[in-house]
């Protein structure tokens, strides 16, 4: 019998939602004794047992809706992070809904709120802390799943690479292949696809086949297909295209016709755009009407008092589809007629002293919430290029353009992984944009709160070397 992910385990969905229930209880049980005194909590009044019995009841339809990510081989903190939120949110509004209907029970909203905010970093803490255990399990080579390969090599690479991840808890068995195979894939070729069928025959315990379809071998393809159906293995065909399409892409349906787009795009739903602007307005219109004004007048009495000229740089860049805005910042140089073409270095004689600190401390750049203010920028996001950097490097680097399918940010995911400042090399900048596709590819409003509090960690411990 081959071995089910938890997450399709029966039994392991009944644990996790008894696990979740004794975490309300709990929770709700401390929140009421910080309100009401150890002493009454634990002789248990009847409000409290309302409580405890209607809050361990709406944790089954908040699991149902919200179902657990943290047992799936793939998943991201962030997600973990987002799932817990959404939980905690459904259990509380599905429990001051019953509340509201139940009558002679006194007013504790205080008791619910406090009880909500307890569970939810229970039971996220909960989540990472097994999500880890799992990871450390797995890479142990408890709980595999057995996969094997089918197809050029080349073509499977990606996926190699992905799976032979311990910590996912994955054990590639082999690769049937007619090619050779490349020195950085150790794999073990276990003949031709012809071959495939006598394999699975032989070894049970195989979970998962990815195939890359061959049109010299249709009849064996579909033999595979329906053995893999009728013997409950996991069957993915990979689709092979033309060299310039991404990899990630989306079924959708155009009436009746099935399409394949280039890639998954979060921010193209009005949704996430709207919870995403939302922020965006929230923060930056705080910071503008707040802190910034102190900051520009200290900022600019200093840059006027070292540097002459004006004390916001406006230059014109990239953003959204492409189109020009003028990017605020403070002026950290002295007016020079090379600041639309040549990046700043570590020495560069154009910037002056307090345009230098304000460099490394990123401090020129929070003229920048007036941008997202007013819409050409987000907080979070690919960094806005001048105009002769993105002529140059879209000849230069396949899909380079991609980065503007979003609006840029202040601080973006190709940032925190340490691709800023200079770009020496054309090499450099691919890595930047590769970043920063993933970031469009791949984006969640979990996903920003991480980049953002890894912005703000990164300038505490000045950990961005390339800052000048």
């Amino acid at each position: 019998m081959k071995i089910k992910d938890l997450e399709d385990s029966g039994l392991v969905k009944a644990g996790v939602i008894c696990n979740d229930m004794i975490l309300l209880m709990a929770s709700y049980w401390c929140a009421f004794a910080m309100t009401h005194g150890f002493s009454l909590a634990a002789s248990f009044p009847y409000t409290l047992k309302i409580v405890l019995l209607i809050g361990a009841l709406t944790i089954i339809p908040s699991s149902y809706i919200a179902p657990p990510v943290f047992l799936k081989r793939f998943v991201h903190g962030d997600a973990i992070l987002m799932r817990s939120i959404y939980m905690t949110v459904l259990q509380l509004f599905f429990m001051m809904a019953a509340m509201g209907l139940i009558r002679n029970v006194e007013n504790i909203r205080e008791e619910l709120v406090v009880g909500s905010l307890l569970f939810f970093l229970l039971l996220y803490s909960e989540r990472l802390f097994i999500h880890y255990v799992l990871q450390r399990s797995r890479s142990k080579g408890h709980n595999l799943r057995y996969v094997v390969l089918v197809g050029h090599p080349w073509n499977l690479t990606d996926i190699y690479h992905t799976l032979n991840d311990h910590s996912l808890g994955f054990k590639i068995l082999g690769i049937f292949t007619r090619q050779q195979i490349p020195d950085d894939m150790k794999l073990t070729n276990l003949g031709d696809r012809r071959a495939v069928m006598d394999y699975l025959k032989k070894h049970p315990e195989v979970s998962d086949l990815y195939m890359v379809p061959d049109t010299d071998y249709v009849t064996e393809t579909e033999t595979i297909f329906r053995y893999c159906e009728d013997h409950m293995i996991r069957f993915y065909a990979l689709p092979v295209f033309m060299e310039f399409l991404t990899k990630r892409m989306e079924l959708s349906h155009l009436g009746n016709t099935m399409l394949l787009s280039v890639r998954n795009e979060p921010l193209q739903d009005p949704v996430n755009r709207g919870v995403k602007r939302l922020f965006d307005i929230l923060v930056s219109g705080i910071f503008v009407l707040t802190v910034f004004p102190f900051v520009y007048l200290i900022a600019g009495l200093i840059i006027k008092m070292q540097s002459p000229g004006p004390i916001l740089f406006k230059q014109k860049r990239n953003g959204l589809d492409g189109k020009e805005f003028y990017c605020l910042k403070f002026r950290s140089m002295h007016v020079n007629k090379d600041a639309d073409r040549l990046q700043a270095t570590k020495d560069d004689p154009r910037k002056f002293k307090f345009g230098d600190l304000m460099r490394k401390t990123n401090i020129d750049e929070l003229p920048q919430f007036i941008n997202v203010l007013k819409g050409d920028m987000s907080l979070v996001g690919p960094r806005p290029h001048m105009l002769l950097h993105t002529q140059e490097y879209s000849r230069l680097i396949r899909r380079y353009m991609v980065r503007h399918l979003v609006k840029p940010g202040i601080t973006g995911w190709a940032q925190v992984q340490g691709f800023r400042g200079e770009t020496k090399t054309v090499e450099q900048m691919e890595n930047r944009v590769k970043a920063d596709i993933w970031y469009v590819e791949n984006w969640t409003f979990g996903l920003d709160l991480r980049i953002m509090w890894r912005t703000v960690t990164n300038m505490i411990k000045h950990n961005e070397e390339n800052a000048y």
